[in-house]
């Protein structure tokens, strides 16, 4: 028989807040006795381990803490952030201009540029235009960019170079893009940026466990998103249990896999192409609605006007448990992408 603290730790896991059912996700909760710890065995194959004394920190692995009717997540920052957008990689300045425009135009309202991209300013110019055009209100656009590791050294400057690049007198969110030298008085500079009220969030991208680690060693501010390569081949779920302690989000590049190889090798693959076929929807309609259903920002990118408003028509149908589970099941820790 349980003792009655061994009854309330139990009690305390099993009231735990939206578990991964209400998000068409399911994990098993098992209760070690002997150890008062809460093990969480999760359908995507990680398992969470949580001593009774932390065990108000598992409910954010255990939920989904994207609002699908608002299509947006609240950051640590406090902020909410949309759950997809459009991102800019490899796109011209004009190309990012138009698809930001046509972007905004269906109802994204998550931007992703950055300064090696190169096109900071068609990206202000496609927020402009479509401000002017349909009504949309700065306050309703989130903008993020990133630094580039040559002016890590120069961050301060470079924070206010993005602000004059994309014409705003704030970034919703600006990242550092890789690890590299400087990169923490890099991370110092943003925070400085956001107490001087430049920046409304930071966070970072192309990090790890140990980088992860090591930069929380001189931040004052957590970061509030990782992006990182992230798609059913390459799930990020080591680095996304390591950032649920700080309550960071992730946030995928190359959602989709990519362009070339990646986006083709995902996008035909059976387990796709048959799910997609169950809810009359696109291969890349389905991996975007993964993504959300497993709590990752996606942000595809793309030039094509149709494709953009394709990938932003995926709140209408929901992933099965069964379906989730499939997917979930294509991971094999391959990576499209080098850097």
């Amino acid at each position: 028989m349980l003792s009655v603290n061994e009854l309330e730790f139990l009690t305390q896991v099993y009231q735990m807040k939206k578990v991964y059912a209400s998000i068409a996700l399911l994990c098993t909760v098992c209760l070690n006795v002997q150890c008062q710890k809460a093990e969480i065995h999760k359908n995507d194959g990680t398992t969470v381990e949580i001593p009774v004394e932390d065990i108000d920190s598992i409910t954010f692995s255990m939920t989904n803490p994207f609002n699908f009717e608002t299509r947006t997540v609240r950051l640590n920052s406090g902020y909410d952030m949309p759950i997809i957008g459009i991102g800019t990689y490899l796109l011209t300045t004009a190309q990012a201009e138009e698809s930001v425009y046509n972007a905004l135009k269906v109802g994204m309202r998550l931007i992703d540029t950055a300064d090696i991209y190169g096109n900071e300013v068609g990206v202000g110019r496609g927020i402009r235009r479509a401000m002017q055009d349909f009504g949309i209100k700065r306050e309703e656009i989130f903008v993020t960019s990133k630094l580039w590791t040559s002016s890590f050294n120069n961050a301060d400057y470079e924070v206010d170079e993005r602000l004059e690049r994309l014409g705003l007198d704030y970034i919703d969110l600006l990242l550092l893009h890789h690890t590299a030298a400087y990169d923490e008085e890099a991370y110092q500079a943003m925070e400085r940026g956001v107490k001087a009220g430049k920046i409304h969030s930071i966070g970072l991208s192309n990090f790890y466990d140990d980088d992860i680690d090591r930069m929380m060693k001189i931040a004052t501010i957590k970061p509030a998103v990782l992006q990182n390569e992230t798609h059913p081949y390459h799930q990020s779920r080591s680095v996304k249990a390591h950032i649920a302690k700080l309550g960071t989000i992730l946030e995928a590049w190359f959602p989709l896999g990519g362009r070339g190889t990646g986006i083709k090798t995902l996008s035909q693959h059976e387990v796709i192409t048959s799910i997609a076929q169950a809810h009359n929807k696109s291969a890349y309609q389905v991996l975007l609605r993964w993504h959300l259903q497993c709590g990752t920002i996606a942000i595809p990118g793309s030039s094509n006007a149709a494709h953009i408003a394709e990938d932003y028509d995926i709140f209408d149908f929901e992933l099965t448990p069964d379906e989730m589970q499939r997917i979930n099941a294509l991971e094999c820790n391959h990576r499209f992408a080098s850097y």
